[in-house]
């Protein structure tokens, strides 16, 4: 069975799956990417413009440790801001320069998933396995029921 098949083959096995309804602690057949199990519709692009093409795999995994101290640094400013009770709209300024942080985060992780040779139907099939075997786990308590 070549790749091609490969992926024709769970693309198949996975329809059943998303059509099933509730699997294993999470909820399937809602229109919602994470609980679906589809992907989203907007997807992380990696970085692999001419920027990043003599890259090493260690450099990439130094950019991935260095947005994840982003997000850590963004958090203890959201955690500073409650502390300091600086007011919901220096919260809402801080939390969302996390979430920008995580984003960027989940890009140069994927940047190096993909410098590592795991392209776009590579990472849609881990995120599907991690997802059923976190769905799995502790005795399907880890996603919420709907």
């Amino acid at each position: 069975m070549d790749k091609k098949e490969l992926h024709a083959y769970l693309d198949e096995a996975l329809e059943y799956e998303y059509t099933r309804g509730d699997i294993d602690g999470y909820q399937q057949g809602v229109s919602d990417g994470y609980r679906s199990g589809r992907a989203s519709v907007i997807l992380p692009h990696p970085c692999d413009g001419p920027l990043y093409k003599d890259w090493r795999w260690s450099q990439q995994l130094a950019k991935v440790r260095e947005e994840f101290e982003e997000v850590v640094s963004a958090f203890d400013s959201v955690l500073d801001c409650k502390k300091k009770h600086l007011g919901m709209a220096v919260f809402r300024e801080r939390r969302d320069h996390m979430m920008r942080e995580c984003t960027d985060l989940i890009i140069a992780t994927t940047t190096f998933m993909n410098l590592m040779g795991f392209n776009e139907s590579d990472r849609q099939r881990l995120m599907c396995e991690v997802n059923e075997r976190n769905a799995k786990r502790d005795g399907g308590r880890r996603f919420k029921k709907e």
